[in-house]
């Protein structure tokens, strides 16, 4: 029984994997600072440029993936949107309710971190399993709310500093970023006859990607998300050459953000607040996102907050952005998603089958 839910896609655009997220954060937690301490801070500080373009390739999958093909592709994609807004609303206000109240010590803006978790709360994963025993459009809600979560995560980046650029420039300039870029691997990918040589070219635009979005301080995700999307519509095989070049990185990619997001896990009394709130806010944000999005599907809403239970990859990518950009607030942040994405997955398996298909 376990086996079939395990199997799940963890983001849009993601092959399912039969391996659960929860493993491999439980192995960086024993390979990190807090267990063997194989992967040290030092690694973990290295790997940081590595993680960087990981969030940008993610980007760029959920771009592919993104580009309404079906007949109600757009009704199902407001579904999403209406279902992880109203999740992402429900835990950035309630965290925003108690920083006021408790005073937390947070090190920067309160909005980030707020913004920030509503983000990461946001995202949901469909199982492959779910695929054939569910309606479709189940599991394309599921699928597609990794929209909104990433753009906020996108404008939260815009707040971590004083003289931040602001959010919507932060969107703006990720977003062009990635579009740049994705004209020029565009032009590259279609004048290349070589496989070899593609592949070159395909690693060498997300790792620019991925490096410039960094530099700029901006999100990469968004950045490859704006590329995969350009590449979707654009003429030529470009999607389907770089899908076919990055098919075989699906996994390791996830491994490695799973990993090192278990590896960067501190227990503070701040982390351990942090997930109180997004375990708590998170699932009736999803109760109540899933009756909302029933209204516009099919789907009756306690199935539709079922499925919406397991978080996948996206949140704990927000998470590793933030940290990127906020290492003081972000570390208690990687924590608090991880730890969710731990509870989350084992309610999702302990579901009853009707429920959880």
């Amino acid at each position: 029984m376990i086996g079939p839910f395990a199997r799940r896609r963890l983001a849009l655009g993601v092959a399912p994997a039969i391996v659960p997220a929860s493993a491999w954060l439980l192995l960086g937690v024993a390979l990190g600072p807090s267990g063997l301490d194989l992967l040290t801070r030092d690694v973990l500080a290295h790997l940081d440029a590595v993680v960087t373009v990981a969030l940008g390739t993610l980007g760029v999958f959920v771009g592919l993936a993104l580009a309404p093909r079906a007949t109600g592709a757009w009704r199902l994609l407001t579904a999403a949107i209406v279902e992880s807004g109203a999740t992402a609303a429900i835990v950035a206000g309630a965290a925003t309710l108690l920083f006021r109240a408790w005073h937390l010590p947070l090190a920067g803006a309160p909005a980030v971190i707020v913004l920030a978790m509503g983000a990461a709360a946001a995202a949901s994963s469909a199982g492959a399993a779910d695929e054939g025993r569910t309606d479709a459009s189940a599991v394309s809600v599921a699928d597609l709310d990794d929209l909104l979560p990433i753009l906020l995560a996108a404008a939260a980046c815009g707040l971590t500093a004083p003289e931040g650029i602001g959010p919507a420039a932060a969107l703006g300039t990720a977003a062009a970023i990635g579009t740049v870029i994705g004209i020029v691997g565009w032009l590259l990918f279609e004048r290349t006859a070589g496989d070899a040589e593609r592949g070159v070219f395909v690693i060498g635009v997300l790792s620019l990607i991925g490096g410039v979005a960094a530099y700029a301080n901006v999100s990469p995700l968004v950045a490859g998300l704006a590329a995969g999307l350009l590449w979707r519509r654009a003429p030529g095989s470009a999607d389907a050459i770089v899908a076919a070049d990055l098919r075989r990185f699906h996994h390791p990619l996830v491994v490695l953000l799973l990993a090192v997001a278990g590896a960067q896990m501190r227990l503070t009394p701040l982390a351990l607040f942090l997930l109180a709130a997004f375990v708590v806010f998170r699932l009736s944000g999803k109760v109540i996102g899933g009756v909302l999005a029933s209204r516009l599907t099919r789907v009756p809403g306690d199935l539709l907050g079922a499925l919406l239970v397991s978080p996948g990859v996206i949140g704990i990518a927000i998470a590793l952005n933030i940290q990127q950009v906020a290492p003081a607030d972000g570390t208690p942040l990687v924590t608090a998603v991880a730890g969710g994405t731990l509870l989350f997955e084992m309610l999702a398996l302990l579901l009853p089958r009707e429920a959880a298909a």
